[in-house]
């Protein structure tokens, strides 16, 4: 837990601008995570009907930020994270609720497994996820993976919670 351990404290300095705060997130991610080598963070719409992503590093380095998801088109995985905390993929193109990214997602992005944690507003509903992909191979994830990505989402969550979600729909 190289990146992870000061993430509170970063998350909750005033100096650092949002762009930054969503960056090291993610980042933490990726460095905590060995076999992880894409990571993104989603915010789901009040109605649950999207999710935007509001930083996305991908295994090249690549940052970007504003791919929409819709639950039309995804509707298992949308049905699963919203009601539960974690979806643990290692094979994702197969796995029941994550082989619905198939077609628009997974080929794009040259995605094989995925490792999501959902993070709450006010500790009650789902706000949006934290999502660990691996590209190229699959990889098998382990319990300390799960564990890591916990963590960092719950740093992350009472940031998200209470800076970006009102932030970044009054911005876009």
């Amino acid at each position: 837990m190289v990146q992870s351990a000061n993430l509170s404290v970063y998350l909750s300095n005033p100096r650092v601008s949002l762009k930054e705060k969503l960056l090291k997130i993610c980042l933490a991610v990726k460095s905590d995570i060995p076999t992880c080598d894409r990571v993104s963070i989603w915010l789901f719409s009040a109605d649950y009907s999207e999710m935007t992503s509001l930083m996305c590093i991908d295994e090249e380095g690549t940052k970007s930020k504003g791919e929409v998801l819709f639950a039309k088109d995804y509707g298992d995985y949308f049905e699963h994270i919203t009601n539960q905390e974690i979806l643990v993929a290692s094979d994702a193109r197969v796995n029941e609720i994550s082989k619905c990214f198939n077609v628009g997602y997974f080929d794009v992005h040259n995605i094989h497994s995925m490792l999501d944690v959902t993070f709450l507003k006010d500790n009650s509903s789902p706000l949006g996820l934290v999502c660990c992909e691996r590209t190229g191979t699959k990889t098998e994830w382990q319990e300390n993976d799960v564990e890591v990505l916990k963590s960092i989402s719950t740093k992350a969550s009472l940031f998200i919670s209470n800076n970006v979600f009102d932030t970044y729909f009054t911005e876009n």
